[in-house]
């Protein structure tokens, strides 16, 4: 019997499906997985046709007003992965629809026109076990053998990978290190292009056979038919959360990915996330550990009684440390992850602070640019000549970053090759003696070592509001030490810190330890699950009410299992014009949590605010 009803959703924060009549025309032409154009809210939009009926609740039903492809541009398996994704993210199905497709394919500008019709026939393997792999490397480099062989595995049976790395700069390396070994096509899925050639070149993706795709987070969703491994390097790395909605965490997808597509699974990484270090404990999953420890040493600098602002910023034992390095023709890496020269620009006389107008947050200082920028946002400004408040004539800049540091440096050894590195340069300074750097070395640190490398604002690290920042701290003893050559040297107020004892002695064991042990007696991940409500606007005072409005609906359906934090201003209160604050949810479950925040917001009406919902923060 031929439909006459089609469930469409739209990429909207809307729950649907939503019934469409099809006209006689379009009766035959509309298949599952189809784009389609319809009026949704007085306005035309592109819809995706999830299933059919022949009856409707409704007595008077909009039609369907085009069909804007040819071929389906979801096949089964993708509807499964948007529907699961969609019930764990708590975003609307259209929504996980379009955090699958291309750009192009989210408007109706451009048409699926790939040759050949629908989508490949995927192979039956609804019964194969699946094998996930915790890959713990120890020296970063050791893994690509066991990967590549893996690789070659699915190959040789015809079935497609992907490679999910956290950063586009890692994509030209890791295509170098698997086309060296690998006879089999390699593509990269690349969101720089144009909307046209990004179409084109995920359409010919649908009809590969032993091929490998590699790219950031949304190479999960790489079209490819008979998917038989996933990797994720560098699982611990924050990238691969989405910063925007829907907050999808890409290792998260490629595990219902590969128990959708019943494919192998690997993480990879250095130093494994603490969530899946204990998961891969609590389900057994295979564990390999390759590599040997980097064979540097790590020595702490006890900073208790040593004030920088009356000396130096870098410690009378690093002095000596750098000076006999520089004498033994050594090379020196300085590490401190604030760019620019100073971070706090303040008058004396009024105590007026420079900030950014947008996000309310006191702006960076860059000698370079001899500009104020914040670090959140793109907003610029020239260091004000006197006071913008009282007219005082001085304004005194404090805090430290690697342009300040550059010239401490620079006064102490007048005689070396001395260079910044961030994420604004685009050439790697290989004739350097002595490098100021931030995160951005780890772009580099496979061509790039040094005999000595420093670490000057651990605790700046270590006391970040995150409760993952023991695992950040860590993981970045772990890479410092892995570009040292022969020496790690740490100033910190903290030496008896249980990060810094299991870096010095690369005991994960130990680290893991200690850290899930803080985790469970906090009730917090891999223990218990978090969901952040965040509401945000343009008047405080309004986003403050609404935050409590909604609060109180929560309160209402709040059952048993499930805590539910007061409305408080998020870490940062206010960004880019807009004043935030977050309700925390915490429970066993992500299902149970969201069982009390969807009915919350189907009765909530919103004034002036949007909500958004964060599974996993």
């Amino acid at each position: 019997m031929t439909p006459l009803i089609a469930k469409v959703v739209v990429g909207l924060p809307v729950d649907g499906p939503f019934d469409y009549a099809i006209r006689k025309d379009l009766q035959g032409r509309i298949q599952t997985g189809q784009r389609v154009r319809v009026l949704f809210n007085r306005q035309e939009r592109v819809g995706f046709v999830v299933g059919f009926s022949q009856r409707s609740a409704f007595k008077q039903l909009n039609p369907v007003l085009d069909v804007l492809d040819d071929v389906a541009v979801l096949d089964d398996r993708a509807l499964t992965l948007a529907q699961t994704f969609s019930l764990y993210y708590g975003c609307s199905l259209g929504e996980a629809i379009e955090a699958y497709l291309p750009l192009a394919l989210r408007q109706d500008k451009f048409r699926a026109t790939r040759a050949g019709g629908s989508f490949p026939k995927a192979a039956e393997n609804s019964s194969q076990k699946v094998q996930i792999t915790l890959l713990h490397d120890r020296g970063r480099y050791d893994r690509w053998p066991f990967i590549i062989e893996r690789i070659q595995k699915a190959a040789a049976q015809k079935k497609n990978v992907i490679v999910l790395v956290p950063d586009v700069f890692f994509i030209e390396e890791t295509v170098a290190v698997l086309a060296r070994s690998l006879p089999c096509p390699i593509m990269v899925l690349d969101k720089s292009l144009t909307p046209k050639k990004e179409l084109s070149q995920w359409e010919d993706m649908k009809g590969k056979e032993g091929s490998v795709v590699i790219g950031t987070r949304s190479a999960v969703f790489a079209p490819l038919p008979n998917v038989g491994l996933i990797v994720v390097d560098e699982e611990d790395n924050s990238s691969y959360k989405q910063e925007q909605t829907p907050h999808y965490h890409a290792r998260e997808v490629a595990q219902m990915r590969s128990e959708i597509d019943r494919c192998d699974l690997i993480f990879a990484g250095s130093v494994p996330s603490a969530e899946i270090w204990e998961k891969a404990k609590r389900e057994r999953w295979e564990k390999v550990t390759l590599g040997a420890d980097s064979p540097s040493r790590m020595q702490m600098v006890d900073m208790t009684n040593y004030d920088p602002r009356k000396t130096s910023i870098l410690s009378f034992p690093l002095q000596n440390a750098m000076q006999k390095t520089l004498e033994r023709g050594g090379k020196i890496i300085l590490f401190m992850n604030r760019r620019g020269f100073s971070t706090r620009t303040h008058c004396q006389q009024c105590g007026f602070i420079v900030k950014c107008e947008r996000c309310n947050v006191d702006l960076s200082y860059l000698y370079s640019k001899k500009m104020m920028v914040c670090r959140h946002c793109n907003f610029s400004c020239e260091l004000p000549k006197i006071c913008p408040s009282c007219n005082g004539s001085y304004l005194r800049s404090t805090g430290t970053g690697i342009e300040k540091l550059e010239s401490e440096a620079a006064r102490l050894y007048p005689g070396a090759r001395i260079h910044r590195f961030d994420s604004e340069c685009t050439a790697f300074p290989q004739e350097a003696d002595i490098i100021m750097t931030t995160q951005a070395i780890f772009r580099q640190h496979e061509a790039w070592t040094a005999s000595l490398v420093a670490m000057l604002n651990f605790d700046a690290q270590i006391h970040r509001f995150d409760f993952r920042s023991g695992q950040k701290s860590f993981s970045l003893l772990v890479h410092l030490k892995q570009l040292a050559q022969e020496t790690l040297l740490v100033q910190t107020r903290m030496p008896d810190n249980y990060c810094l004892q299991a870096a010095r002695e690369m005991d994960f064991d130990k680290f893991y330890r200690e850290e899930l042990k803080q985790r469970r007696e906090l009730n917090l991940p891999p223990y218990r699950h978090l969901v952040a409500v965040s509401l945000r606007g343009k008047n405080e005072r309004c986003v403050f009410e609404q935050s409590e409005a909604l609060f109180g609906f929560l309160k209402e359906r709040q059952t048993q299992g499930v805590e539910i934090s007061d409305p408080h201003p998020d870490v940062n209160p206010k960004l880019r014009d807009k004043f935030w604050y977050t309700i925390l949810l915490k429970g066993r479950s992500v299902k149970g949590i969201l069982a009390i925040i969807k009915p919350a917001l189907k009765g909530f009406r919103k004034r002036g605010v949007i909500v958004t919902i964060n599974v996993d923060p």
